[in-house]
Parts: structure tokens; C-alpha cells; sequence
């Protein structure tokens, strides 16, 4: 709290923490309560800072942002882990495809009852055969751009995380890339899970196209700005000040 260890309050400092008797009523910056602490016994000159030197966490609407860009930060974070193993596995079959084909030939034969039977065998035993239809080269090049790719969207789970606007725009891109691809694959196989993505990813475009105001909508980033600005800065704490002093409780009244 802005103001903790203060032991000379003014009338200038209302806006953080304000004096009463022999507490300190501190002022949260995020959440704009007023909690009591005892003042310090000894008075000295120890002030409250300026505002020039008081860092504003994020508040309101601007903390909103930061919950849901920091949400999908950890979407890609997810697909970062998952990329990342699946590139290990191609690199593994790459590295070591005689071998594992033999073992996959001998587990396939031996649950499917024998020979021909084994190409009948689904699910992942299924889709790992299909691993082996791939030369070792190919396997290779295709580890190589998943790797490319969870590197895209660690930059992307990165950036987000941080706040930063090119990441806005590129997660805005790689997004939009892969929705024509998940409208394909629900025409061709509807799945719960495939449903579930696309309103995701299409929920996350339509988010940072019309909220973050990207590509100059609504104003684009110089909207932002001021929006950011006007709901996050000292001027939002003047506007709060003002309807806390309405409250009828002299403890929270400026002095």
C-alpha cells in the first residue's frame, strides 16, 4: 500500500492515504478500498511519494484485458507443450525408424492375430503406423516446422502475457489462418471437441479484432490509448475519489 510508512500526511495525499487520528487509511490502487493501519509512532519526515513516482497497477476494465489476453497466453502455452512433444516423437521415429517399425510390425501382428489383419487396427496404434508411411527425411522436415510453429506461439504465449500489441497481431493472424482449416475438418467429421476449438479460436479472433481495436478499428491504437489512459490512470482514481467522498463514513471523507 502507497503510503504504509508515511509519517507526514497532507491534504495533497487524499487521493492515496489520508490521516485520521492515530490511524492511516490507505488507499488499494486496484480495487480502490480503504484499509486502516496504525500510524507510525515516530513522525518524522517521511512523505507519501509523488504521483510522478507511484506505478498504477492495472485497474477496471484495463485488468479485464490483462485476465483474458493473459488466458490465452496460457492456450498457447498448451500448445506450445503439446507441439513441442509431438515434434520429440518425429524426430524419435526419424532417428530410430527401422527399429520401431519392427516393434510396431510385431505389436500390430500380435493384437491383431497376424499379418494382413494388423492394417485394421484404429486409434493411436493406428495413426502411429501412419508415421511409418513417411522416410526419415520427411519425418525430419516435418519435426523441424512443428518446432518452427511452438516457437510462433511461444512468442505469441510470450507477448500476450506481457502485454505487448504485436503480439495482439500476430496471434490475430496465426489464428485466423488455422479457422478455414477447422471449418474444413467439421464438414468432413463432426466432433464435440472440434466444435469447441473453432468457437475458441474464432471467439479469440473476433475478441482481439474488435476489443484490442487492431488494424485501425474503432479507432484503432490511438483509441486504445486514451481508453487505457482514461480507465487506468490517475484520472480514473480522481473520478473514484470523487464517489468515495459521497459515502457517509468521515473516515473516508478528504480532510
Amino acid at each position: 500500500m502507497v503510503g504504509a510508512d508515511a509519517e507526514l500526511v497532507t491534504e495533497a495525499d487524499a487521493l492515496v492515504v489520508r490521516a485520521d487520528g492515530g490511524l492511516l487509511w490507505l488507499r488499494c490502487l486496484r480495487c480502490d478500498a480503504w484499509l486502516p493501519t496504525a500510524a507510525p509512532e515516530h513522525h518524522g519526515d517521511i512523505r507519501v511519494p509523488p504521483r510522478e513516482e507511484i506505478v498504477v497497477p492495472p485497474r477496471g476494465p484495463i485488468l479485464r484485458d490483462q485476465y483474458i489476453l493473459r488466458l490465452i497466453a496460457l492456450d498457447r502455452a498448451l500448445h506450445v507443450v503439446v507441439l513441442l512433444l509431438l515434434a520429440a516423437v518425429l524426430f524419435t521415429f526419424a532417428r530410430h525408424d527401422a527399429a520401431l517399425h519392427r516393434y510396431y510390425t510385431s505389436i500390430m501382428n500380435a493384437l491383431a492375430g497376424g499379418g494382413s489383419a494388423a492394417v485394421r487396427v484404429r486409434g493411436l496404434l493406428g495413426y502411429l503406423g501412419k508415421a511409418f508411411q513417411y522416410s526419415p527425411r520427411h519425418l525430419i522436415t516435418l519435426g523441424l516446422i512443428v518446432t518452427a510453429f511452438a516457437g510462433v506461439e511461444a512468442a505469441e504465449a510470450i507477448g500476450l502475457w506481457r502485454g505487448r500489441r504485436w503480439a495482439e497481431y500476430l496471434t490475430f493472424l496465426v489464428t485466423c489462418a488455422f479457422v478455414p482449416y477447422e471449418i474444413y475438418e467439421l464438414s468432413i467429421k463432426f466432433s464435440v471437441f472440434k466444435l469447441l476449438t473453432f468457437i475458441v479460436n474464432l471467439a479469440i479472433v473476433v475478441y482481439l479484432l474488435w476489443a484490442k481495436r487492431l488494424f485501425g478499428l474503432r479507432g484503432g491504437y490511438a483509441a486504445e490509448k486514451e481508453r487505457r489512459h482514461a480507465l487506468g490512470g490517475w484520472e480514473a482514481i480522481e473520478h473514484a475519489t470523487v464517489r468515495v467522498a459521497g459515502v457517509a463514513d468521515p473516515s473516508l471523507s478528504p480532510r
